[in-house]
């Protein structure tokens, strides 16, 4: 015997309510305004920073082209030089001028005081060795370099705004032990004199 299909139920659904029991009202249940305390609230510290190297909010970004220093470099280079830097640094630097031109001079005087010094102790004449003026020449033209380069350095610190006071300064020392390695190799071509200051040789007695 075949099953019979379902027929279709035509009746009209029911509205909100209608098969509740008599007297039933609905209330929201109490903790409907209740905060959900089950997920942490996301703090300001727990928020995603921005990559390296991105424009902070508020902040216009470089123009295009420009370098883009990390922080260490952007921490470095906001550290300027000292005010009192640019005036000692060209202070240390004119008054190395002016002592490169005295040591030069002194250098070139070396063979006129080395004569004086032959007549004052009666030594005889004074005569040069050849490579007397070779060592001069070389001298002088060291310690002029030594000081136009520290004033190359000296300016471009200065340009960069970083410490440049010591530049003069170290520049000195250098060309202090420069005069006295030439002054000295000048006065070992003349083994009179040494051997008059060392004992070994006697001055020549005038008439």
């Amino acid at each position: 015997m075949a099953e019979q299909e379902p027929q279709p139920d035509e009746r009209p659904r029911p509205q909100f309510g209608e098969l509740a029991p008599p007297g039933w009202v609905w209330h929201p249940p109490a903790d409907a305004d209740r905060l959900d305390t089950s997920r942490p609230l996301e703090r300001e510290d727990d928020t995603t920073a921005p990559p390296v190297g991105a424009p902070l909010s508020g902040v216009r970004p470089p123009h295009p082209g420009a370098p883009i220093h990390s922080p260490g470099e952007q921490a470095r280079l906001g550290q300027a030089a000292p005010t009192w830097n640019l005036t000692l640094t060209i202070l240390l630097a004119v008054f190395g001028f002016f002592g490169m031109s005295y040591s030069i001079a002194s250098l070139q005087a070396i063979p006129a005081s080395m004569q004086l010094l032959h007549s004052t102790n009666g030594l005889g004449d004074y005569t040069p060795a050849p490579i007397v003026g070779t060592l001069v020449l070389v001298g002088s033209i060291t310690m002029a370099l030594i000081w136009v380069v520290s004033a190359v350095i000296a300016a471009m610190l200065l340009v960069k705004r970083r410490l440049a006071f010591w530049v003069p300064l170290v520049a000195g020392i250098v060309a202090m032990v420069v005069l006295l390695i030439f002054a000295g190799a000048v006065l070992a071509t003349d083994p009179v004199l040494l051997g008059f200051y060392s004992g070994t040789t006697t001055p020549t007695q005038t008439p």
